[in-house]
């Protein structure tokens, strides 16, 4: 346990020295932060992590070049547009405000359909694990891209 709590304070001033060389010159920095744990532990990483960890980074630098870093996912619990759907999405509404208080719900309305949207999440895999939870209450509810 020392040797993780070690391994993760080293790693934390590594991130810190980066920040602070990023300020001086953000060109200088590369996205290998193990690189930096080398002077205190010895790490030994595959060829395919590293290259993971890179095409995320890139793909996050083309989202950002792309105007899409605020792209949140948010699930929707319900989507209707029968004769109660009005009624029914207030009730589903106030439903989840007491399941779960304190997590963002929206209620909208593009006709012919009303609407109700919770949460507000970074990552489809944040909304993913939050929906698992949520569809034992709501079996119907699914995953929408906030724009």
């Amino acid at each position: 346990m020392k040797r993780i709590l070690t391994i993760f304070a080293a790693l934390a001033l590594c991130l810190a020295a980066r920040a602070q060389q990023q300020e001086q010159d953000p060109e200088a920095v590369k996205y290998n932060a193990l690189d930096q744990l080398s002077e205190y532990v010895t790490v030994n990483q595959s060829d395919e992590v590293a290259a993971a960890l890179n095409a995320h980074v890139e793909r996050n630098e083309k989202r950002a070049a792309a105007g899409l870093t605020d792209q949140t996912y948010r699930i929707r619990i319900y989507f209707d547009s029968g004769q109660n759907a009005r009624s029914e999405s207030e009730a589903a509404a106030a439903r989840f405000r007491n399941l779960h208080p304190g997590v963002p719900v929206s209620r909208s309305y593009t006709n012919p359909f009303f609407k109700v949207t919770v949460g507000n999440y970074a990552t489809k895999a944040d909304a993913a694990n939050a929906l698992k939870t949520i569809v034992q209450e709501f079996p119907t509810a699914f995953i929408v891209r906030n724009q």
